[in-house]
């Protein structure tokens, strides 16, 4: 499906609250319809389209999705596709729409649920590692 096609119909900004991961949990979507090939649409602005596959990996995209994927499952039982439609910042003002694969999602997901485990380890304890405690070797 492309941008059009995908952003035909549907909701925009729709806010997903649910329990996630042991926390109270809260996402607003950019766009969602509800048939499972369509599913969430995540607007986002890049430089260059070219160059947009290293701003998804640079910017924690796929992180961000699953996240809101795990929401919308936990909240409506529904598993839906994920899309990215990017649209340049200057003239021509290209369009380009990447799916996100489910392998992709399921690894950030499992990520995901991992740092959320850190964070009631963390609230627990009182203790919030920094990840540089220890000297570092700059090569």
């Amino acid at each position: 499906l492309y941008a059009r096609e995908l952003l035909r119909e549907g909701v925009a900004e729709g806010v997903v609250r649910c329990d996630y991961a042991g926390h109270a949990c809260q996402g607003r979507i950019d766009w969602m319809h509800p048939l499972a090939d369509r599913g969430i649409v995540d607007l986002k602005t890049c430089d260059r389209l070219d160059g947009f596959e290293f701003d998804i990996n640079a910017f924690g995209y796929v992180h961000q999705l699953a996240f809101y994927r795990a929401l919308v499952g936990r909240a409506c039982g529904a598993s839906l596709a994920i899309h990215i439609v990017a649209v340049e910042k200057r003239e021509p003002f290209r369009c380009g729409v990447w799916q996100i694969a489910e392998a992709a999602l399921d690894q950030a997901q499992r990520e995901n649920e991992s740092a959320m485990e850190e964070l009631t380890r963390c609230r627990e304890t009182g203790v919030w590692p920094t990840r540089f405690e220890s000297l570092r070797l700059y090569r």
